[in-house]
């Protein structure tokens, strides 16, 4: 399975972005990349900052589903019904491992 990630989709914390476009780092960061890194396809486009929230500890921990794409409108609707934050950040194709696209943040 590859999983395709958009990372113009990702949410972010308020604040969070800035302080990365910053140059600001927790200390989970080089501990996380070190983990993670040789899974991880990062893909032009991608800015810097953004990889950095995606190996932040505070930023990188929210839930992550995978479901088949036909039903993703229901579960966006009953999300979206109980005012809950739902977003389709990427999709799963046939493959192996994980690749983050470029976009704006």
């Amino acid at each position: 399975m590859l999983i395709r990630l958009e990372s113009e989709r990702f949410p972010a914390i308020d604040g969070a972005l800035d302080a990365a476009r910053q140059g600001v780092r927790t200390s989970g960061d080089p501990r996380n990349r070190d983990f993670a890194a040789r899974h991880l396809e990062i893909g032009d486009g991608v800015p810097d900052a953004m990889v950095a929230l995606g190996y932040d500890p505070q930023t990188a921990g929210g839930l992550l589903v995978s479901i088949p794409a036909e039903r993703g409108p229901a579960l966006e609707a009953e999300f979206e019904s109980r005012k809950l934050f739902i977003r389709r950040v990427g999709r799963v194709e046939e493959g192996s491992g994980v690749v983050v696209r470029g976009g704006e943040a």
